[in-house]
């Protein structure tokens, strides 16, 4: 018994000595942060160095943090501020920190691996940065990738088409690509997500050439930009090289919005505004003999008839184009945690009328973040957004005389012909033109409709935490899944339809399934000398699987909306499944911070290429020197930093699906049916584009990290580009595709950052971004000259415009690849702008934030084909004698973003903040162009497509007034 109780008390002691420790293992630190200005700061993260265990700050900047005993720092940091390490201690009082804003970022955290990531400060290429503040906090924004503009250095952007719903090509440091995507790689918290251009077959009724005509948006306007947390754009080979095949044309990381530890944050925000036109062109203005001179005196006695019973004549351009649609931009964001568990929930919905009756844009998303520590050693974390979005886009852009496009039918229609319908609903039909206008925009349908869930999951595993190393697994994939069902309905009253199609349904569902996943180990090795190593190994699998299938129905059954209610059915389906894989080695080496050099190197192989079992290598090598930490700078009160960097690196891009093989289709000769050769001749040895880039840069920051600056040359060639030679009809074949083009791109980049002032009542930021590009066809088949019939002639590409007859691009050994020629051949014209400058500044006095940001291109030309329509139908000033005039500079200086908000004081435990504000993008634009806007690309997003102008759908300026509320 004795024994027992004896036995009974060394275990009770041994808990009770076990439980005091326990309690004495961590100790309680609390505090307040603030700026310089002595301003609350809400959500600074605040981590116990070493560990995981952190919080942030609340509404008031108060903090409390329970710190293990073995920690003697915390870290404390937040977006714009440079970081601080505070020494703690058991039984110290409450702690009181100012944070001083950083505008040269020198602390925020760039991503350099699929697994890894460095600090800005010892970044040794040039990657662009955007954080969700300077994304949307101006001004509420339709779609991501309209929200850069003007807003990073080497980024151009151009719309493709006004329609509400978005349309926009992105490129990065010039050229990619001449047959290939030309749009970067865009992935979502890990997942590589699909900015597919979908064509909705209105073709078939217009008579367009092709789908790229169809004014379809690209699917990255599906994200809705207020759940971004931050955008890096990778421009280069140099930075990209690590993600192989599918980062020839860059790469955008966007990192949506986290959970954070402490108290639940619930905010609101309601946005209403209206869309307007940006700029009319105008119609021209006729007297009464005018009309006879030019029409003859039939014409003259219709327009005096006209102005006689209608006080004037009929202004078509404001009646089409007049509308002022209403925005509705409503969001709701919860977000919060404990120390194992954060999560962040938002809703949001927008709704958009456009600036032609009819049309629109609906964007409805919902998404789920949430982390969990499962262990000291596991931590998991899933990323849900689901997407519902309807648009009603109607018709613009080319067509060949199938009376729908608004500007092409404007071009000619005469403003003293009444296109009205009768009391009946009758519609007249149009003496001028193929299609009735009016018509088409109350009785005719383009519309499509979305449903896309985007999932994203991650495990960090920490395999292994000594004192100088650490050895870590992060696993990470997701999928991106769509539904996109177009709708175009022509009604067989039509105009153009009787006697023709007599009517035009067509149905899209188009499917896109891709999914991905890496395995990456990083191992971190810390040297008593302080030299760090850090090593990254693994792989990762990308799966891409299109399925298109699109239905036409003609000579339809009156009022008949059904496929099935028409006399002559067609169905077409295209399949596009890829996979390909990768392998990924890299070593990073930092010297105390003074020299951070890295090596790397990316296996891939794809499908898509000749041979699919073939391993293509993408090599990276970087070095950047901190000069300002050595000791000779170190500590200097005017030089923050001072970096030197150069880098080098090689990305890649496969042929197109199905560039490998030559098609076939069915044929009947002499009554029997059998495949014959058509179209295009594959080239089974096919091999990836390579971009081969150089780069060098320098980084400084000055007085107190007020001043930022960063300089960045490039050098980058683009060879073996894969594209589509016409060849003569007696081959079989309409064209072939080759891989022996070889292409330089050349550019510089300069960022300068600015914090001028900085008190306690007013303060200043301004950034000013600056770039151009140059390019230049360096190889053009083998023009040996030894009279090769196999020697690459200068050629007009299939597909970018419409031939020398009208103005197109024309590849040319020595010449740019983005000029504009006709016939001759002789060069016009160059769609490359001379430079580009984006100026954005924040001014914050007492409540009120007041932004701005301008966007300066100059030069680059547009080829100006609607000019030319309407010069042809004599409804506006003939101002213009040959096809070489209707190339136009392009040049414009236009107020990109504006905006105005009060913070309003509140005293309240419910209501922890409110904000009223107004703003409005693309304010005014100034510049000679003599069209609707500048920025024009009637061919889409793809290939050679920018500044190819033909009747688009109109740019417009939008207004908005802002609510808000935190809870």
């Amino acid at each position: 018994m004795q024994q027992y109780l004896l036995r009974r008390r060394l275990i009770m002691g041994s808990f009770l000595l076990m439980l005091g420790l326990g309690l004495q293992a961590q100790f309680t630190v609390t505090g307040q942060v603030s700026d310089e200005g002595g301003e609350a700061l809400i959500g600074v993260s605040i981590l116990a160095e070493g560990t995981t265990t952190g919080t942030v700050t609340d509404f008031d900047g108060n903090f409390t943090l329970n710190v293990p005993d073995r920690v003697e720092n915390i870290i404390l940091s937040y977006t714009g501020f440079a970081s601080r390490t505070i020494p703690v201690s058991a039984g110290m009082g409450p702690l009181v920190v100012t944070l001083n804003e950083d505008v040269a970022r020198l602390d925020e955290v760039v991503v350099t691996g699929l697994a890894s990531s460095v600090k800005r400060s010892n970044l040794a290429n040039a990657v662009s940065t955007v954080s969700g503040e300077e994304l949307t906090g101006v001004t509420t924004q339709q779609t991501v990738d309209g929200a850069l503009y003007g807003k990073l250095t080497g980024v151009n952007i151009t719309q493709a088409t006004g329609a509400p719903g978005g349309g926009f090509s992105i490129r990065l440091r010039g050229i990619s690509s001449l047959s290939g995507n030309n749009q970067p790689l865009f992935i979502v918290d890990g997942v590589y997500i699909s900015n597919v251009e979908i064509p909705n077959g209105s073709r078939f009724a217009s008579g367009a050439n092709s789908g790229s005509e169809e004014g379809a948006s690209n699917r990255i306007a599906d994200l809705n930009p207020d759940d971004i947390e931050s955008i890096e754009v990778l421009k280069g080979a140099s930075a990209a090289a690590i993600y192989g095949t599918r980062a020839n044309a860059g790469v955008i990381i966007i990192t949506t919005k986290r959970g954070q530890s402490g108290r639940t944050d619930i905010s609101f925000n309601q946005d209403i505004g209206f869309n307007t036109i940006i700029n009319k062109v105008g119609r021209r203005q006729y007297t009464a003999e005018q009309v006879e001179e030019e029409f003859g005196a039939d014409e003259r006695a219709l327009y005096e008839q006209t102005v006689r019973d209608n006080g004037g004549v009929f202004d078509y351009e404001d009646i089409i184009y007049g509308e002022e649609g209403f925005i509705s931009d409503s969001r709701l964001r919860i977000s919060g945690g404990s120390q194992k568990t954060n999560f962040m929930f938002s809703v949001g919905y927008r709704d958009e009328a456009g600036i032609v009756l009819n049309t629109g844009y609906e964007r409805f998303t919902t998404r789920l973040n949430l982390s969990h520590q499962l262990s000291d050693k596991i931590k998991i974390s899933s990323y849900t957004n689901f997407i519902n979005s309807n648009a009603q886009r109607s018709f613009s852009g080319n067509e060949n005389e199938g009376g729908l496009s608004y500007g092409y039918t404007l071009a000619f229609t005469r403003d003293w012909v009444d296109l009205f319908p009768d009391e009946n609903g009758v519609y007249p039909d149009n003496p001028n033109f193929n299609g009735n206008p009016l018509q088409t925009r109350d009785q005719t349908q383009n519309d499509e409709n979305i449903n896309r869930i985007i999932q994203g999951v991650a495990v960090d595993i920490n395999l292994l935490q000594t004192d100088n190393q650490v050895l870590r697994l992060a696993l990470n994939g997701g999928l991106d899944y769509f539904v996109n069902e177009t709708f175009v309905y022509v009604p067989e009253t039509f105009q153009s339809q009787r006697g023709r199609q007599n009517g035009f349904i067509g149905r899209g569902n188009n499917q896109v399934f891709n999914y991905n996943y890496n395995a990456i180990a990083v191992h971190d090795f810390y040297t008593e000398s302080g030299i760090n190593f850090t090593t990254q190994a693994g792989i990762s699998y990308l799966n891409f699987d299109n399925d298109f299938v699109f239905s036409q129905t003609t000579q339809l059954l009156p009022l008949q909306t059904s496929l099935t209610q028409g006399g002559a059915q067609e169905t077409t389906q295209t399949l596009a499944p890829i996979e390909e894989f990768g392998i990924i080695a890299q070593e990073e080496v930092n010297f105390q911070d003074k020299i951070i050099a890295t090596v790397g190197v990316r296996l891939d192989k794809s499908t898509l290429n000749g041979d699919p079992n073939e391993f293509f290598a993408f090599p990276k090598a970087s070095v950047a020197v901190n000069l300002a930490e050595f000791d000779f700078l170190k500590g200097n009160s005017i030089i923050n930093q001072f970096k030197l960097r150069a880098a080098y690196g090689q990305t890649g891009n496969s042929a197109s699906f199905g560039n490998l093989f030559t098609s076939l289709t069915l044929s009947t000769i002499g009554g029997r049916t059998g495949a014959s050769l058509i179209g295009t001749q594959g080239d089974p040895n096919l091999e990836p584009e390579r971009s081969e880039e150089l780069e060098f840069g320098a980084d400084f920051g000055l007085f107190e990290n007020k001043l930022g600056l960063s300089v960045t040359y490039y050098l980058r060639d683009v060879n073996n580009l894969l594209y589509n030679r016409a060849l003569p009809t007696s081959s079989g074949f309409s064209s072939e595709i080759r891989n022996d083009l070889d292409l330089r791109n050349r550019g510089l980049e300069v960022q300068l950052l600015l914090n001028p002032v900085r008190t306690s009542k007013f303060d200043w930021r301004s950034t000013v971004n600056f770039w151009f590009n140059r390019s230049e066809v360096r190889r053009l088949g083998v023009p040996d000259g030894d009279n090769d019939p196999n020697d690459i002639p200068s050629f007009v590409p299939p597909g970018v415009a419409f031939g020398l007859g009208l103005g197109t691009f024309f590849i040319d050994e020595g010449s740019p690849i983005t000029g504009l020629w006709n016939a001759g051949p002789t060069q016009n014209g160059d769609v490359e702008p001379d430079f580009q400058l984006g100026w954005a500044n924040n001014f914050t006095f007492g409540n009120f934030d007041f932004n701005f940001l301008v966007h300066w291109k100059e030069g680059g030309d547009a080829l100006n084909l609607s000019r030319l329509l309407t010069n042809i139908g004599g409804t506006t000033p003939r101002e213009f004698d040959n096809l070489s005039s209707f190339i136009e500079d392009a040049s414009y200086f236009r107020m990109r973003e504006i905006g105005l908000n009060y913070r309003i004081p509140l005293q309240s435990d419910v209501v922890r903040g409110m904000k009223i504000g107004v703003s409005a993008r693309n304010l005014f634009t100034l510049t000679d162009y003599s069209s609707y806007d500048p920025e024009v690309s009637t061919k889409g997003t793809s290939g050679l497509s920018t500044n190819i102008e033909v009747t688009p759908f109109p740019s417009a300026k939008q207004f908005y007034f802002h609510l808000g509320f935190n809870f």
